[in-house]
């Protein structure tokens, strides 16, 4: 795939209301795609007739924003590739044109590294619960065919305990207990960033699975670190006290070790916030793109640091807010990022809010993202849709603000995905989706 900001998608369609051709123009086949995708919903069908009610119809049509993405966790739980594949049909359906593909984490490693393949055949729920090389290529071959690009993740230096069944000289503080004091979720276990042969592991591991990914970008993570993990690693201490590395330089050694294997493929890392706002790597280059996930709030301060940003945040863009705790032994536990973000909340994000005109051009666009500790391939769906297409609106027409214009437009998304086999949930009785504007508390 092209550079993110090199993605021309801008299209024009014209649709005559005397019955003669539709006349579609586009620069690149990408705005070839997209302009069908319009023209296939425009078009309702009833009682054996097709039609259109709104003929003649001009439309001029282009992006605000490159980056208009959605994020799949499939390490917490696995996803069969048919799942995935149903996911990447719906977000073409909505113009959404990248798949940030969480693969990995801390309970499983599901992917199948070349050289590495160790990894997955110890730290993946079976070997029936793996994507293999041809696996890959199926999934990218298949997004590539909707225009969406596909951004793999490889967390670093944390969430990757479950390394330590293959690799556990390279993990620091493995399956400690009580959990919660060594990480955020179980299992407890990080990458020893500050061991030279861990920094070589990690690299040697990213640039074989960066391989396997032919988009220009490629996520090292690096969020939730865990320094009490480190703390109480022997090996970590004994290295930064003969080494006289701080905490931030070991890092800063970590990634830009990392980030060098990536950018000898010609690739673009990414990383999350916490690289820059919490740790302050001092490594990273000023191609890094950074996703901001803990607030909206730490948008500014990205911005001022001079990264190109994506808008991820947990307070808007979070699908899996609400639904409960999910730890044991906790019947009051609420998640820890209640409550549920309706489609209205994403909507309805202010996109350069505290941002100077200088500031505003380093977004790149935003995602919302589904971590899947409660989520399955049984529920992905109604979990997902309609309410991920709220964002690829967003940043592809810009604020809306008006949600009661918009919904009649998500109720439509929300009936073509049911009819194609996504499941979709209702947004409204249907008595008042028959009934646009009815159901407002201004009515």
């Amino acid at each position: 795939m092209d550079d993110i900001e090199e993605r021309d998608e801008a299209y024009s369609l014209s649709v005559p209301s005397d019955g003669s051709a539709a006349i579609l123009k586009a620069n690149s086949s990408l705005g070839l795609f997209r302009g069908l995708t319009t023209f296939s919903q425009l078009w309702y069908e009833y009682d054996g007739t097709t039609y259109n009610p709104e003929a003649p119809i001009e439309i001029t049509d282009w992006p605000l924003y490159p980056y208009r993405g959605f994020m799949l966790d499939t390490a917490r739980n696995y996803f069969p590739v048919s799942d995935i594949k149903r996911q990447i049909d719906a977000m073409s359906w909505v113009k959404i044109n990248t798949f940030h593909w969480h693969v990995v984490d801390s309970q499983s490693f599901p992917l199948e590294i070349p050289g590495f393949e160790q990894i997955a055949s110890k730290g993946a729920y079976s070997s029936t619960n793996v994507y293999t090389k041809s696996d890959v290529e199926d999934i990218i071959n298949y997004a590539a065919e909707r225009g969406i690009d596909v951004i793999a993740e490889i967390d670093t230096p944390g969430h990757t305990a479950i390394i330590a069944d293959a690799y556990p000289e390279h993990v620091a503080c493995p399956q400690s207990t009580p959990w919660a004091t060594f990480a955020n979720e179980p299992p407890a276990g990080q990458l020893r960033f500050a061991a030279p042969e861990t920094v070589n592991f990690t690299a040697e591991l990213i640039s074989a699975a960066a391989k396997l990914f032919p988009s220009k970008y490629f996520s090292t993570g690096g969020d939730e670190i865990n320094q009490e993990c480190y703390t109480q690693d022997a090996q970590t201490q004994q290295i930064l006290n003969s080494t006289g590395q701080t905490f931030t330089e070991a890092l800063s050694t970590f990634t830009k070790s990392s980030h060098d294997a990536l950018e000898e493929q010609g690739k673009t890392p990414i990383v999350w916030e916490e690289m820059v706002l919490d740790f302050n790597v001092t490594t990273l280059s000023n191609k890094t793109i950074v996703m901001v996930w803990i607030s909206s709030d730490d948008v500014a301060a990205v911005a001022q640091k001079g990264y190109r940003l994506v808008h991820a945040a947990s307070d808007y863009f979070y699908l899996d807010c609400g639904g409960g705790g999910w730890v044991g032994n906790n019947p009051d536990g609420n998640s820890w990022c209640d409550p549920f973000k309706t489609w209205q909340k994403s909507y309805t994000f202010d996109i350069t809010a505290n941002l100077t005109e200088a500031e505003s051009q380093l977004v790149l666009g935003g995602q919302h993202l589904i971590w899947t500790e409660q989520t399955s391939p049984h529920n992905i769906d109604p979990i997902v849709w309609p309410r991920a297409a709220s964002s690829a609106e967003l940043f592809w027409s810009g604020p809306g603000l008006n949600v009661s214009a918009a919904l009649p437009r998500l109720h439509d998304v929300a009936f073509r995905m049911s009819n194609r086999g996504v499941k979709a949930i209702s947004l409204q009785p249907l008595w008042c989706a028959l009934r646009p504007g009815l159901c407002d508390l201004t009515a």
